[in-house]
């Protein structure tokens, strides 16, 4: 795919505020047709650049956390990774480098569910360590 321009960025920049903003909406806030943004934003689509459109729920807050987790000597993110896949909780896996091999975000509604899926995690073949690390508030995210 080509570089993204400035009109690239700014679509992204409107559907990650509200990706229920019709085409209309989006092309008088771009300068261009209803169908140059339709094509835009499938081309988007089609290179990966716009991977998904998802719901935040408002109702509650639900408790996040980051788990940076160390692999056991001969193991990697590949022998872990599966095992996380399978934990409806965990939002995002990321290998890192330093004294952490791979940090995950989870999403639970109490700490006692956090406090087990930690026990969970630590106990699958390949994590050696888990360091948790609580979410007390997001000041910005703009995934």
């Amino acid at each position: 795919m080509k570089r993204l321009d400035e009109t690239d960025r700014r679509l992204i920049a409107l559907l990650q505020d509200n990706a229920r903003l019709p085409a209309v909406a989006l092309a008088k806030a771009v300068g261009l047709s209803r169908s140059a943004v339709q094509e835009r934003i499938q081309r988007l689509e089609r290179a990966g650049v716009i991977a998904q459109y998802t719901v935040r729920l408002a109702a509650g807050d639900p408790l996040q956390a980051w788990l940076l987790l160390r692999h056991a000597e001969g193991f990697s993110c590949d022998d872990v990774l599966p095992l996380l896949r399978d934990q409806p909780q965990v939002r995002l896996c990321q290998s890192v480098a330093g004294e952490t091999d791979l940090m995950v975000l989870v999403q639970v509604d109490t700490p006692g569910e956090l406090a087990d899926l930690r026990e969970r995690i630590a106990a699958f073949k390949g994590v050696d360590d888990v360091t948790t690390v609580p979410v007390l508030r997001t000041v910005l995210d703009r995934r």
